[in-house]
């Protein structure tokens, strides 16, 4: 087949506050800004980021009703390394970001937490094999909610 996908370009979230949400992705993730995109009204209500290392961008856009909508969800997840999970956790702690522990999953391993609007950030080190060993319902990694900035769960 010729028409292919050779990756993800961007992922775009949906924040209820744009300067919030800005201010917290690049001090969490270490986003870098990329561009900002106006409305025809010529507010900015847009912002495309670079997310170091991943070779993918990730946008903000404000639509507070949508932001809503989807808190509680875990619409995607951020690769790492094993290694890498012990790194976020202690990067996590020094920013008191509320998080998950580091748990199995169905194909390695995957931790946690909650954006200002409460969308599920998830950092997954897969196993070197690279595949789960069993599938279906049973054998799918299910996370459960993860900590708020309250300290109690959401999911």
């Amino acid at each position: 087949m010729k028409a292919g996908v050779s990756g993800v370009h961007h992922v775009k979230i949906w924040v209820s506050d744009l300067a919030r949400s800005r201010s917290w992705y690049e001090r969490v993730l270490g986003l870098e800004l990329r561009t900002s995109f106006e409305d025809d009204d010529g507010a900015v209500r847009g912002m495309a980021f670079d997310v170091p290392g991943a070779g993918l961008q990730l946008a903000l856009r404000e639509n507070p009703e949508l932001a809503r909508a989807l808190s509680g969800a875990d619409p995607f997840a951020l690769q790492t390394t094993g290694e890498g999970l012990d790194a976020w956790a202690a990067h996590l702690d020094a920013l008191g970001v509320p998080h998950s522990p580091v748990v199995r999953a169905s194909a390695g391993h995957v931790m946690g937490f909650l954006d200002p609007d409460g969308l599920q950030i998830r950092l997954y080190a897969p196993d070197a094999g690279g595949h789960a060993v069993r599938s279906g319902q049973a054998g799918t990694y299910r996370p459960g909610p993860v900590p708020g900035p309250d300290g109690g769960g959401r999911g």
